[in-house]
């Protein structure tokens, strides 16, 4: 075969194949004025034998076996329903930010982020100056509690021996009232001393998380070192310390969440704002997880617009927890407002495209397909409502309709 030859040989074979589109197209158009005819009811197989419509594909019982699955199309009372855009977030009374009441520097690290911690857990430990000089005033105040204690027990001595002294008239009276004055002197030192111990060992014990007097006796590095401690049970969502950061009021160390009680924050418009009230359930999905949804219910309407976007922020409570649901995570919210309407729903998989249309494949005897040209709505929770071409209790191929499209064009292209 010459060069010649084979271009006319390619160029027969591409006209050829838009001749088979050309006349699926009309065919598609057919299919579906006369879907009314083939929907009331089924071709009988020895009539579908002698059928020669190019809409119609012959699949053997022998080979659907594996290959296709049906489900009968019914009419459902599905709500109208809104769509709105949001996030996953977590509540403000389901987080904690971890911080220091000291300024110092971070020594050891034991929580990692995304780990699991519970209440009382030490997450690290920091080095601070504040121990020490809490330490010294500790020491400080017990030996002047000491030493108060000894003078007010001497106060009392010599007041007693006074006291014999006056009545052996031995002592004045001013004498006796002077060592009456120095015993309550003394005794009120002794109670300023023990308030100055009560409050230095407070201080180490609750807001630098120190012993104060292990660290006095045993002098350990480790039981000098602030632990910085966990307030709750949760995750580790945020980390903002390793070994050797310095750190100081009013920075966090970690941030920790209790994920089992999560939000949606979804971004509503103002022409929706009369559909929507507190108590309306609502249903969440996640983009790129299909099948999957959650239950939530409105909870709070908001309160200011966004200047912005001119949309307000709605609050609704998820229902359930999931490890597939984090903060921050993309998510999209439907509620279902006003009256019911019957609408046909079909499994996303049942559609095809021939040329751009829409088509399913609708079984018309055991093993005879019909292609339909539909007309499909907006997704309702992951199924697809169709609003042409279809009829109630009518069977739809919903695994294996591409290879049943396949196999038609494959047998208008034998036939071209």
């Amino acid at each position: 075969m010459n060069a010649m030859q084979t271009n006319r040989h390619k160029n027969g074979t591409r006209i050829s194949t838009l001749l088979v589109w050309a006349t699926l197209v009309p065919l598609l158009a057919a299919a579906g004025c006369r879907r009314e005819a083939a929907t009331e009811s089924p071709v009988p197989a020895e009539a579908a034998q002698n059928s020669h419509s190019p809409t119609l594909v012959v699949l053997p019982l022998v080979e659907q076996k594996g290959s296709l699955e049906f489900k009968v199309a019914r009419k459902t009372e599905v709500s109208e329903l809104l769509h709105f855009p949001g996030k996953i977030a977590l509540p403000d009374n389901e987080s904690w930010r971890v911080g220091v009441l000291s300024s110092g520097r971070v020594e050891r690290v034991y929580a990692n982020l995304g780990d699991y911690v519970k209440e009382g857990t030490v997450m690290a430990r920091m080095h601070s100056h504040d121990v020490h000089e809490a330490q010294a005033a500790y020491a400080m105040a017990k030996s002047d509690q000491t030493r108060g204690a000894a003078a007010a027990s001497l106060a009392q001595v010599n007041l007693d021996r006074v006291q014999r002294l006056y009545v052996l008239k031995a002592a004045s009276v001013e004498q006796v009232e002077q060592a009456r004055q120095e015993l309550v002197n003394a005794n009120a030192a002794l109670a300023n001393a023990k308030t100055d111990v009560t409050r230095n060992r407070v201080h180490l014990e609750d807001n630098l998380g120190i012993d104060p007097d292990a660290t006095l006796e045993s002098g350990s590095m480790e039981k000098e070192l602030i632990p910085i401690v966990a307030p709750a049970s949760g995750y580790v969502l945020q980390k903002n310390v390793t070994p050797g950061t310095t750190i100081g009021p009013g920075l966090d160390a970690f941030v920790i969440g209790d994920l089992k009680h999560l939000w949606m924050l979804a971004s509503v418009g103002q022409e929706s704002l009369a559909k929507i009230h507190v108590g309306q359930s609502a249903q969440i999905t996640l983009p790129g997880v299909s099948g999957v949804t959650f239950d939530g219910t409105v909870t709070n309407l908001g309160q200011a617009f966004d200047p912005t976007t001119r949309r307000l922020q709605i609050r609704i409570k998820l229902n359930e927890s999931s490890p597939l649901l984090h903060p921050e995570m993309l998510a999209s919210a439907e509620v279902s407002v006003g009256t019911t309407h019957p609408m046909i729903l079909i499994d996303p998989a049942s559609l095809q495209q021939v040329n751009g249309q829409d088509v399913v494949f609708v079984r018309v005897a055991p093993d005879r397909f019909e292609l339909r040209a539909v007309q499909v709505g907006e997704a309702i929770r992951d199924m697809l409502p169709v609003t042409v071409g279809l009829k109630d209790g009518e069977e739809v191929v919903t695994r294996g309709a591409f290879l049943l499209k396949s196999q038609l064009l494959r047998s208008a292209m034998q036939g071209e």
